[in-house]
């Protein structure tokens, strides 16, 4: 008589290393582990990118090259000319069957679109994790950004930060501040990030320096807006008129929050509305009266009130409520 073990199904395992389940479980999707067990299971061997659509079942673009840009971020599989293979190590652990001569990555080819227009680009996953293990800087950047994002990059945000560096030319540790300012402002979408990278070229904001300064600015310039958007008593955001002439009133003539809110008060008075281009003329008069302080705007509007009370009957005097009714029929 012959005795044996009946293993069934465990005549056949594969091993998965325990600092992957450790450290992943939590933070990779399906898609992304459904790879990494099949090419565990596969170990040694290698595979296109539509033989592992094929075998895993994805279907919807991008959701391949989200999850190996997942474990590829980590260390766990390498990307060889468009095939995924498992790393020799992973977290100092071993993983069953992988090859030991693994060829390094070659350098691929940009695809552009033609119609896409200036700086719009596609990178297959192959360039994405080129740029990533040859490029220290591109590393850190996908790093940085990756954090602030909380979780594995979509493609669509990995493109983006390659764009960042290829096509608007930021440094990375700019690209980075521009980033962390996006986050901060609740806008986190590659289009409004890309868009935001355009305003910065435009503006030639390409050194630490400069964007350390310009980010002061719209720093400033926010928490102006806010200020006088509670002071105006307003329930929603400025409108972009309403905002150019802000950045006027402020910035280019130089006027405090505290003379737009005289200003805009003195408008409230005297049409007993909200009007941005009756309060435009009241403070383009102060500039041009060379009048920077709410003490000197009072004492102006109380010299031409008094003036008018006097009614002395000269012609050549100046009545201040006649001067804001004029604006008034002007602009309202």
């Amino acid at each position: 008589m012959k005795y044996s073990l009946d293993a069934g199904a465990w005549s056949s395992v594969f091993a998965v290393p325990s600092s992957v389940v450790d450290k992943y479980i939590k933070l990779a999707d399906g898609a992304s582990l459904r790879l990494l067990l099949y090419l565990l299971r596969h170990g040694g061997e290698s595979f296109t990118e539509e033989q592992l659509r094929d075998a895993l079942g994805i279907k919807r673009d991008g959701e391949l090259e989200d999850a190996a840009m997942f474990w590829f971020q980590r260390g766990i599989i390498r990307m060889d000319e468009g095939e995924l293979i498992p790393t020799d190590d992973t977290a100092q652990e071993r993983l069953p069957g992988a090859e030991e001569d693994i060829r390094e990555p070659r350098p691929s080819s940009l695809r552009r679109v033609a119609d896409a227009g200036a700086g719009a680009a596609i990178y297959t996953s192959k360039d994405i994790a080129q740029r990533i293990n040859t490029d220290s800087a591109v590393d850190f950047l996908f790093r940085q950004v990756q954090s602030l994002y909380g979780r594995v990059l979509k493609t669509t945000e990995s493109r983006m930060v390659l764009q960042l560096v290829d096509f608007y030319g930021l440094p990375a540790e700019v690209a980075v501040m521009l980033l962390k300012y996006c986050f901060k402002v609740g806008k986190t979408t590659p289009s409004y990030i890309l868009s935001t990278a355009q305003d910065w070229v435009n503006e030639d904001i390409r050194t630490v320096e400069a964007a350390d300064a310009h980010l002061l600015r719209l720093e400033k310039r926010f928490s102006t807006e806010e200020n006088l958007r509670r002071a105006m008593d307003m329930k929603t955001k400025f409108s972009p008129n309403q905002l150019t002439y802000i950045k006027k009133w402020t910035e280019e003539w130089g006027f405090g929050e505290d003379m737009v809110i005289l200003a805009y008060e003195i408008t409230l008075d005297k049409t007993g509305a909200l009007n941005f281009s009756y309060t435009n003329k009241i403070l383009e008069n102060w500039k041009n009266s060379g009048i920077y302080n709410t003490d000197a705007a009072k004492r102006e509007t109380e010299e031409w009130k008094g003036k008018s009370q006097k009614k002395s009957g000269n012609n050549s005097s100046i009545d201040m409520d006649d001067v804001m009714d004029e604006l008034r029929r002007q602009y309202q």
